[in-house]
C-alpha cells in the first residue's frame, strides 16, 4: 500500500505543480458551454415572444450574430476574473462580476423592442450564477458554495 502512495505522488510530481491542465480546460470549456446554452435559450425565448415582421429563423440568426458581441467578451471576462481572483468567497465574486457583465448587453439597446435587452440581462445574470466557480479549485483560498 505504501508503494502505491509513493508511485502516485511520483506521478503527480512528474505532471508538474498545480492542478491538471485537463481539469482546468474542462472547467473553462464548461464555462463557455454554459454561456452558449443560456444565450441560445434567451434568443429562443426572444424569437417566440417578440412581435416582429422577421421570421423565427431570422430572429435566431440575429441571436447567433449577437453571440460574438455578447458572448465572447462575457466568457473571456468570466475566465480572466475566475483565474485572477482566488481569495474572494464565491458569492462576493459573483456579485462583483454582475455589473461588468451587464456592460456587454448594450448592443441590444439598438433593438426596436425591449425584449432582447430584458432577456439578455436575464441571460447575463443567469450566467453569473451558473458559471463554474472557482475555475481552479486547488488555488482557491476563499469560501465555495
Amino acid at each position: 500500500m505504501r508503494e502505491g502512495v509513493l508511485m502516485r505522488n511520483a506521478a503527480r510530481a512528474e505532471a508538474g505543480p498545480g492542478p491538471g491542465m485537463r481539469r482546468v480546460l474542462g472547467r473553462i470549456g464548461r464555462c463557455a458551454l454554459t454561456y452558449l446554452l443560456i444565450h441560445i435559450t434567451a434568443w429562443l425565448v426572444i424569437a417566440l415572444v417578440i412581435e416582429s415582421e422577421d421570421s423565427f429563423g431570422q430572429l435566431m440568426l440575429i441571436g447567433l450574430g449577437m453571440l460574438p458581441l455578447l458572448g465572447v467578451p462575457s466568457v473571456l471576462l468570466a475566465i480572466v476574473a475566475g483565474l485572477a481572483h482566488t481569495r474572494m468567497d464565491v458569492t462576493r465574486f459573483r456579485l462583483a462580476l454582475v455589473l461588468p457583465m451587464l456592460v456587454f448587453v448594450f448592443p441590444t439597446l439598438a433593438a426596436s423592442t425591449a425584449e432582447p435587452l430584458f432577456f439578455e440581462i436575464m441571460a447575463q445574470l443567469a450566467f453569473v450564477r451558473l458559471m463554474p466557480t472557482p475555475l481552479i479549485p486547488e488555488n482557491w483560498e476563499g469560501q465555495t458554495d
